[in-house]
């Protein structure tokens, strides 16, 4: 028996709860999902005893990890499948499901959006599942989208690359055309452990940083040694055809403020094209 694509839409609960997503409001339009499973093992060898043929070859120093990957096309009338991305929702776990596959505990890794001109802005989510489903078979979802289903979105509200635009753009570091927009948030966090228990209770969140790269035909300045000072911040809005600002929970997910720095920049030219820069700017949040 094979499975299709279509039998396994994503859904993405809201943080800081356990409940199971709701097929309507938890819908995100992904292209793409994956989940990689790795136990933490290493070879059971002791002195003066073979391990060949042994029924326990392997020790298990530490919980099993599952790994899970989404790309979704960003839509701007989701409910609540992007609420995770909140600065004060950062530090919560939040429950995906795919398919009829429930992951809970589930802690953002790190994010990333792509902008370009033309085509649908995407966002790529990396996940770590603390209470991942095991022992069970991979089963679709046969009736997804709930009781009526219907895809919960419009081709209107995805955001394009021509329909976003910068809200606020720091004059000392760019000018000209922007042709392309990189972001990247990472978290760094540490799980908990408790005695007596094979899985993570919870993971802190340690630190937050950010990094924009923006390519262009031309580059206000060249950084000194230190870089440069953001003097005003640099905002992104994530839009809609018709000019329709992508929901709450995302409204800001570009914001870098006055005091980010701009930390890498590069420049080329060559025979019969423009001159091409790249402008990084990072900051650290927490």
């Amino acid at each position: 028996m094979s499975l299709s694509y279509s039998e396994f839409p994503v859904y993405l609960g809201i943080a800081g709860t356990s409940v199971i997503p709701n097929e309507v409001s938890g819908y995100i339009p992904a292209t793409q999902a994956s989940v990689n499973y790795n136990t933490n093992h290493s070879p059971n060898r002791k002195q003066g005893k073979s391990i060949s043929g042994s029924v326990d070859q392997f020790n298990y120093n530490n919980a099993l990890t599952a790994d899970i990957s989404i790309d979704s096309i960003f839509h701007t009338g989701m409910l609540h499948g992007f609420d995770f991305l909140k600065d004060e929702k950062q530090q919560d776990f939040l429950t995906i499901k795919l398919g009829d596959i429930i992951y809970d505990k589930c802690y953002a890794k790190d994010v990333s959006v792509d902008i370009v001109p033309f085509a649908p802005v995407t966002l790529k989510v990396n996940f770590i599942s603390l209470e991942p489903a095991i022992e069970s078979q991979i089963t679709g979802d046969s009736n997804p989208y709930g009781i009526s289903g219907i895809i919960p979105w419009k081709s209107e509200d995805v955001a394009y690359g021509h329909t976003c635009s910068f809200r606020s753009a720091p004059t000392n570091v760019l000018n000209d055309t922007q042709s392309q927009i990189s972001f990247k948030r990472s978290y760094n966090r540490t799980p908990v452990y408790g005695i007596g228990s094979i899985n993570a209770s919870e993971m802190l969140l340690d630190g937050v940083e950010e990094e924009i790269s923006i390519n262009s035909t031309g580059l206000q300045n060249l950084i000194d040694f230190s870089g440069d000072r953001l003097t005003t911040p640099l905002i992104v809005n994530l839009c809609g055809i018709g000019g329709t600002i992508v929901m709450e929970e995302t409204k800001d997910l570009i914001y870098f403020d006055i005091g980010s720095r701009l930390l890498n920049e590069s420049f080329s030219t060559q025979g019969g094209e423009t001159l091409a820069t790249s402008a990084t700017i990072k900051q650290v949040k927490l």
